[in-house]
């Protein structure tokens, strides 16, 4: 009646059935119990504007910022989760120019935390990416607004992302060192 082939493809259609059920439930669950995160702080130690040339061939000398940073901000609640694979935090800095009102946002600063590493985040680090304004100069820049966010990788589901820590306030720009 049913060969041997038959049965087996039968019985691993309806695991694989079964076990997608499972997983859709998995990710289901994990979104909907999303744990919340407490805004913790960034603190700009040292912002200064110089001028140097970026890495690449034929690069003129504009204006470059560089900054140290201290943060503090707990993730153990994202990292306790049982569908949290890794975390990916990022540093950012939200400006305006203000001769020609245009936004830009810029990443500083990032780093992948796997679930089996630290949890509670105090580092003090400078930026790992060049910070530079498209025009070449900051002297158009009054402040900018520093902001650590993250995104939450799990096993399974939906990534989600929010704000981990953010600066006390808008960061002035400082005037160009003149060496």
């Amino acid at each position: 009646m049913y060969s041997t082939l038959q049965r087996l493809n039968h019985i691993s259609s309806l695991a694989t059935t079964y076990v997608m059920i499972l997983l859709g439930l998995i990710s289901i669950a994990s979104f909907l119990s999303l744990p919340s995160v407490d805004v913790g702080k960034v603190e700009i130690k040292d912002l200064i504007v110089s001028k140097g040339r970026l890495r690449r061939w034929g690069a003129r000398q504009e204006e470059l910022a560089s900054l140290k940073f201290d943060l503090r901000t707990d993730l153990n609640p994202l990292l306790n989760s049982y569908n949290t694979k890794q975390l990916f935090i990022y540093l950012t800095a939200a400006y305006e120019v203000q001769s020609t009102g245009h936004a830009h946002e810029v990443v500083l600063w990032d780093r992948i935390i796997q679930r089996a590493e630290i949890r509670d985040i105090r580092a003090e680090v400078k930026n790992k990416y060049q910070w530079r304004n498209p025009s070449g100069t900051f002297k158009d820049v009054e402040y900018a607004n520093m902001t650590l966010h993250y995104s939450l990788m799990p096993y399974v589901g939906i990534l989600s992302s929010g704000v981990a820590a953010t600066a006390q306030g808008p960061v002035t720009i400082p005037e160009l060192i003149k060496r």
